[in-house]
């Protein structure tokens, strides 16, 4: 039978808190019940097994309807970590007042704060019977009392006090509830409430954190995670993932992948394969999007990492962070000012922009990944006559199927479960007068196609589960680096949404086919002026293909800047590119940098035979053998700046080496 404890507090407002709380905390494992001193004849309590009050005034008031052996515990009581935060900002030496129902409340929470390490500020306490001070900084209170002063900048409101840990271990000690179900509850309340009994921390920090700590971190993961060693037994479960497939992580640790293939058949077959990514399917909770992740390591496998999100949590996360984009304003920040380069490629590719961003028809922007299609798209807005309007961007390539549609068209309430009540506005509703910005394009499923299309031609749309149309009115800019003809012969993409798409063209060029834009961008993204550039840096820069576009030169630069000293030369690139088979310069250049190195070797008195110069090049530059040193030396030596002297003494730089080098800055 399910035990009960009775809750004895002064109204029914505040029994009602304490009786969430305590569910809140305890969950379902007991029956609260409540008594308040303003119910009109309020039943007698003849059958509980705890009673939990909240000051002796209550006690006193409510003590005629205690009419069982039941014992009494009074509730201690401290205030909400976010709340301590509050109180600890304000100024050292400021004055509070500390403000309560009564006396006794009033004291007990100014005490509860000075507990808590709350000592460079006065504390007041101060009801609705005291008198209060005339001179003060600041009141702190539960809620704004109406017998409080109207001074609304100066209130702390840190809600009702909630139970310090110390009280839920009482209740768990006089209740004899299990200890491992104890050691869940205990832990799971420690991390959201700060406490005054300092003696739990220590004991509970040696006697048990250590030996579940997995357990720990994995339960504070939203998503449902289960871990499985490579005989596919489950080692791992939290809350979460015994919640979604409806049992309990107790029972999924006694079991394997098996268990859980019987009890869901749909969820057991992305189980069983050895990677999957962000699976939708069925099972008795609900929708779940699943992901499945091998662990290997020294090319044994050890195991899988299975990761369950139910698919109504994600589109709520979803909506909450829309909400704040939302409330924040969906815009775009760039201009066609912002477009760094002069190139003949890229200045057309502009004034194209700029002649198209006048009208309303849609833009079909082609370019590689990381040359700044996203900017463009913002520019076109920002030129248009829809600048003041919505401005949305959304990857087409990095959400699942169902997940795009309803970001794009929202849904209706009922549409699946886990639908959010009132159901939801989609991107396109929102972005309604304004732009959107359909990134990768070409990765649109072609289920999705012809949604998109009939919203382009009709300018409607139909919520998922929705009968009734939408009308938007919405530009639409695409983009995409893939070869969309192609895909249109192939059957991977409509050929009428193609042509829809398709009516002003604007193809942006690759870094490496305006080269001449290198070192305006350098300057652009380099924000310290004090930071020298070498000239072979800059050299590489040009000789670069940069297969990654401006986004990889923004990213090489940041890397080259933080770890260099005084000057970015070739030593501050990152080892990737070192590595890479497109790091190469010119046969010319390679041999000017030689001939660089065999200045330095002489300025320093250093041997300058082949092998010492093939040991400094590809320490400095990249790995080479002493066949190419030969050819970099003789190529030099055809140019008279250097010199191929016989025996140890190497190779000397001329003095017409000196004069190249100093003329090329390279020196």
């Amino acid at each position: 039978m399910q035990r009960k404890i009775t809750l004895l507090a002064i109204d029914e407002n505040i029994s009602m808190f304490f009786k969430k709380e305590c569910q809140k905390i305890f969950s379902n494992l007991f029956q609260i019940d409540y008594r308040s001193a303003d119910i009109q004849e309020p039943l007698p309590i003849t059958n509980t097994d705890l009673i939990l009050y909240t000051d002796p005034t209550i006690l006193n008031k409510l003590i005629h309807l205690i009419q069982c052996p039941a014992p009494t515990l009074m509730m201690k009581r401290t205030i909400r970590r976010e709340s301590l935060e509050k109180i600890k900002k304000l100024p050292a030496g400021s004055i509070a007042l500390v403000a309560n129902i009564n006396e006794y409340m009033a004291n007990e929470t100014a005490a509860t704060i000075h507990q808590l390490g709350i000592k460079n500020i006065r504390l007041i306490p101060v009801h609705k019977d005291s008198s209060f001070p005339e001179k003060y900084d600041y009141i702190i209170t539960p809620r704004r009392y109406i017998f409080l002063p109207d001074v609304d900048d100066r209130i702390i409101e840190i809600g009702n006090r909630v139970f310090d840990i110390s009280m839920v271990l009482d209740v768990l000690s006089i209740m004899q509830v299990d200890n491992k179900v104890s050691e869940e509850i205990m832990f799971n309340y420690l991390s959201k409430v700060p406490t005054i009994w300092h003696g739990i921390g220590y004991a509970w920090e040696n006697r048990r954190v250590l030996v579940n700590r997995w357990n720990i971190l994995i339960n504070e993961i939203a998503a449902g995670v289960i871990v499985c060693d490579e005989r596919g037994n489950v080692e791992l479960a939290n809350h979460k993932a015994a919640e979604i497939l409806s049992t309990s992580s107790e029972l999924l640790l006694k079991h394997d992948i098996d268990y859980i293939t019987w009890k869901e058949p749909e969820l057991g077959k992305i189980l069983k394969l050895s990677e999957a990514k962000d699976e939708l399917t069925k099972c008795s909770s609900g929708e779940v999007v699943v992901s499945v992740k091998s662990i290997h390591l020294g090319g044994e496998e050890y195991g899988k990492l299975i990761v369950l999100n139910q698919y109504h949590e994600m589109i709520n996360t979803q909506q909450k962070a829309q909400k704040k984009l939302t409330s924040q304003g969906y815009i775009s920040k760039y201009s066609f000012v912002d477009i760094v380069g002069k190139s003949g490629e890229l200045e057309k590719a502009k004034e194209i922009c700029k002649k198209v961003s006048l009208s309303d028809s849609t833009v079909l922007l082609f370019g590689e990944s990381g040359v700044g299609k996203e900017m463009f798209a913002g520019a076109i807005h920002n030129n248009s006559g829809r600048k003041n309007k919505p401005f949305i961007a959304i990857n087409c390539a990095t959400l699942p199927e169902n997940l795009l549609e309803s970001e794009l068209f929202g849904y209706e309430e009922g549409a699946f479960t886990g639908a959010r009540k009132g159901g939801r506005v989609g991107l396109f509703e929102l972005a309604h007068s304004g732009t959107i910005f359909l990134d990768e394009i070409g990765d649109l499923p072609l289920s999705l196609q012809a949604r998109l299309l009939r919203a382009i031609e009709e300018k409607e749309i139909r919520r998922v589960g929705g009968e009734n149309m939408v009308s938007v009115d919405v530009r639409i800019i695409a983009a995409t680096n893939k070869n969309l003809p192609e895909m249109v012969k192939s059957g991977e993409f409509r050929n009428d949404l193609f042509y829809r798409l398709n009516v002003f063209q604007v193809s942006i060029p690759p870094l490496r086919k305006r080269k001449i834009d290198i070192p305006l961008l350098i300057n652009h993204l380099i924000s310290d002026p004090k930071l020298k550039i070498s000239r072979e840096f800059i050299d590489f820069c040009n000789t670069y293909d940069w297969p990654g576009n401006i986004r990889e030169l923004r990213n090489v630069l940041e890397y080259a800047a933080t770890i260099a000293d005084n000057e970015i030369n070739i030593s501050s690139l990152p080892d990737y590119i070192k590595s890479s088979n497109d790091y190469c310069f010119t046969e010319d250049l390679n041999a000017y940098l030689m001939l660089k190195i065999i200045y330095d070797n002489t300025q320093q008195k250093q041997n300058t035979g082949r092998r010492t110069l093939k040991e400094d090049f590809s320490r400095k530059f990249i790995k080479i053998s002493e066949a190419r040193v030969r050819e970099y030396i003789q190529n030099l030596k055809s140019k008279n700046l250097v010199n191929v002297n016989s025996g140890r003494q190497g190779v000397s730089i001329t003095n017409k080496g000196v004069s190249f080098l100093q003329m090329n800055g390279y020196i």
